[in-house]
């Protein structure tokens, strides 16, 4: 009875208890919830606090700029009656010179020389040319300054842009050239080919990259179409007398700047494709050449021109046009360069095989090697391949083949005739083998029969004159028995010993010295 009263009684405390435990996980939560939702509130407080102070500072910057604006406009705007004066008077100028020009063109032409002499330096001669729009004298300028290539690249685009026209500078300038060509005047190169000019001054009117034709007037397109048609008729065609001379390199630039001009003035249709594709098929292993697809309308194509370059044979052609084209993913560069490499390895050891390893065989299929991996290497410098494709082994191997072909140079080099032929036959002949010293300057010709020399007609011993020591007897004659003469009879002087006299190509000869007074 009493423990069912004593649970009865602690029934309402167990309750109390977790009534107390509920509210306080309640109170905890309802603690967390609050701690959260104040450190939300503030943080959104701060990032309300930092943007409005970007927004006070962005609207400083933009008062100070709109002020600075302002002033600059102003300062335009004071300056606008000035700068229209100096126009009006700059157009009068130029207006009474044309003026003056066509009435008494010579005159005129004078004055201007006179009045504004041309510069000494290469860029100031370039730019005085292009702003007189002077383009045969500009590129007979550029001709005859062959040696300075690297200044005429260098300087000839900023020369060009800073014409009135620059699109009528160049193709005044082919015309001119060609018009010389077709009055039997030469090239104009002074032995050279002057094409080289002429595909300078058309880059000239591409972008930094050569991707991008400019924009020209459709009467300049007009005047540039006749021009490019002429070009093609003489030059690219037939070809001319200069191209012939130099083969392939002659017709190989013709038909580049034949290409690029056609790509600078979006003449592409006024031509047929398949004309165009074959020209370029033929010269694609110009770099220059296969950045200019697109602006010939192959855009479509280009995927059946690396195909046909790759049937061919030209995998560095097709590597160039794949880069500059983004066909890198239909075309892998490493692998077609690879293949290339296997190609050319397969055909020079099998020219090696049917030579016979002959030095012919051996030289060309070694060259056909150097040459495919010295491509290979320009190759990738050109189009920036260095990470997917490394030539440092393609470098050794160069090195070595340098270092093979100069040892089998120098292995199969005539030697020079040995000396000692000359002295055989002599020893053939009866004559004494042994060595042969320098001969006198007298001639020993008149006593060649005989075992002895010519003595030497000069004097023999010093300038003054000596006192012998009496012999016993007299000197022999010559061939008889020599005089035997005591030594300690002779005093000890020593006399220069005369060597004129002396030729060791005689065996039996006795030294010429000196004779003793009887």
């Amino acid at each position: 009875m009493a423990i069912d009263v004593a649970s009865s009684d602690s029934d309402p405390i167990g309750k109390v208890l977790e009534d107390l435990e509920a509210q306080k996980t309640l109170i905890t939560n309802c603690t967390l919830l609050w701690k959260s939702l104040s450190d939300h509130f503030s943080s959104l407080r701060q990032t309300l606090a930092d943007r409005s102070q970007a927004l006070d500072a962005d609207l400083q910057s933009i008062d100070s700029t709109t002020k600075q604006t302002l002033e600059t406009l102003s300062s335009r705007e004071a300056s606008v009656p000035d700068r229209e004066a100096a126009a009006a008077a700059l157009i009068k100028e130029r207006r009474d010179a044309a003026v003056a020009e066509i009435e008494d063109p010579a005159a005129a032409s004078a004055a201007a020389a006179a009045a504004a002499p041309p510069p000494t330096d290469i860029r100031g001669i370039l730019r005085w040319f292009c702003r007189r729009m002077d383009s045969a004298g500009l590129w007979r300028f550029m001709v005859s300054r062959r040696r300075d290539l690297g200044v005429l690249r260098f300087e000839i685009g900023e020369a060009v842009a800073g014409s009135v026209d620059p699109a009528r500078v160049v193709v005044d300038a082919v015309g001119d050239y060609l018009g010389q060509l077709s009055g039997g005047g030469g090239g104009g190169g002074g032995g050279h080919d002057p094409k080289w000019v002429f595909g300078m001054l058309v880059m000239t009117l591409f972008d930094s990259d050569g991707k991008k034709a400019p924009e020209v007037s459709e009467s300049m397109k007009e005047r540039a179409a006749a021009v490019v048609e002429e070009w093609k008729e003489k030059l690219v065609i037939k070809g001319d007398a200069e191209g012939a001379a130099e083969g392939e390199e002659g017709s190989g630039r013709a038909a580049q700047i034949f290409l690029q001009m056609v790509a600078a003035f979006g003449l592409s249709s006024r031509f047929e494709e398949e004309f165009l594709r074959k020209v370029f098929l033929e010269n694609a292993q110009r770099k220059e050449i296969a950045r200019l697809a697109p602006m010939l309308g192959f855009g479509k194509i280009l995927g059946e021109l690396v195909e046909d370059l790759l049937k061919t044979g030209k995998d560095i052609e097709a590597v160039y046009i794949v880069t500059d084209c983004g066909l890198t993913e239909q075309f892998p560069p490493v692998s077609l360069l690879k293949s290339y490499l296997h190609a050319s390895r397969k055909k020079a050891h099998a020219m090696l095989k049917n030579g016979n390893r002959s030095y012919a065989a051996t030289e060309e299929a070694s060259n056909i090697e150097y040459n495919a991996i010295k491509a290979v290497i320009n190759c990738v410098q050109n189009c920036k391949l260095e990470s997917q494709f490394s030539t440092n082994a393609l470098k050794i191997k160069l090195f070595q083949m340098e270092k093979a072909k100069a040892d089998r140079k120098k292995a199969t080099a005539p030697k020079p005739p040995s000396v000692k032929r000359r002295r055989a036959a002599s020893s053939s002949a009866g004559v004494s083998s042994f060595r042969a010293a320098k001969r006198s300057r007298s001639s020993n010709s008149a006593y060649g029969s005989y075992g002895h020399r010519r003595p030497s007609t000069g004097p023999r011993g010093p300038s003054s004159s000596y006192k012998y020591p009496p012999q016993v007897a007299p000197a022999p004659a010559y061939g008889a028995a020599s005089h035997v003469q005591n030594p300690a009879a002779v005093s000890q002087q020593y006399y220069p010993v005369n060597y004129a006299g002396y030729d060791y190509a005689a065996p039996q000869s006795v030294p010429s010295q000196p004779s003793h007074p009887q």
